[in-house]
């Protein structure tokens, strides 16, 4: 089984108890989860996917542990493991919004005209404009997932849209949990500090126009439409 021999899923009541907890002292279960991880070996990688995935459900902020992830298990693993975390909360989110949650997501709507506004042109362009309302932010993340299933939007170009939009912040989140291990740990690190640094900040400008970029591009979509 490997990684799986030390991992056990958490009870109902013990679930319940850790959210209220992090809603009490977010930093410090932030913290816990993070020292957990590291104490679990092989395994921490699936636990900390899980809790993760659990986090973005409830929308409770989870740029904290995308930079994690980067001290944790390096930019290439981390980030992996954040996009297949992140995707699947997506996808539930998404799943809800559409079908147990869609009274009351519509009402919550109501207090994004924006949102509503572009709501035709993400049935005519979903793939695409998923793409696009990834790379720039405009919504929070957790929240728009459940707005989006009220949407026109069809799942799958949702999904892929969302997968592969998310990549390039994802990216740059977890590159700062890998630069502050090179900072602290420097002589554990492949590469020197400097490099990790000038990649992010590489990354930062790309993803400055590319947000620029998509942001044009939606108004346009937004202004063709109405």
């Amino acid at each position: 089984m490997g990684a799986l021999d030390n991992f056990s899923l958490p009870s109902p009541a013990d679930a319940v108890a850790s959210v209220e907890h992090f809603f009490a002292d977010p930093t410090a279960t932030l913290r816990a989860v993070v020292e957990k991880v590291e104490s679990m070996g092989s395994s921490g990688l699936l636990y900390f996917g899980v809790v993760y995935t659990v986090a973005e459900i409830l929308a409770i902020p989870a740029i904290p542990l995308t930079a994690s992830a980067g001290y944790l298990f390096g930019t290439v693993q981390g980030t992996s493991i954040v996009l297949l975390s992140a995707s699947i909360a997506a996808g539930i989110s998404f799943v809800i919004g559409r079908t147990l949650l869609r009274s009351y997501v519509e009402e919550v709507l109501e207090d994004y005209p924006k949102f509503k506004k572009i709501d035709n042109a993400i049935g005519r362009e979903g793939f695409k404009l998923m793409v696009l309302l990834r790379l720039a932010p405009i919504f929070p993340f957790a929240l728009s997932n459940y707005l989006y299933g009220a949407t026109s939007v069809n799942f799958w170009p949702y999904f892929f849209g969302t997968l592969i939009g998310f990549t390039p912040g994802t990216i740059a989140y977890v590159s700062t949990g890998t630069i502050g291990k090179a900072l602290t740990l420097d002589s554990a690190s492949a590469y020197p500090w400097y490099a990790y640094a000038g990649g992010f900040a590489l990354l930062t400008a790309f993803l400055k126009v590319a947000a620029d970029v998509a942001t044009g591009i939606i108004d346009e979509l937004d202004e063709e439409d109405q």
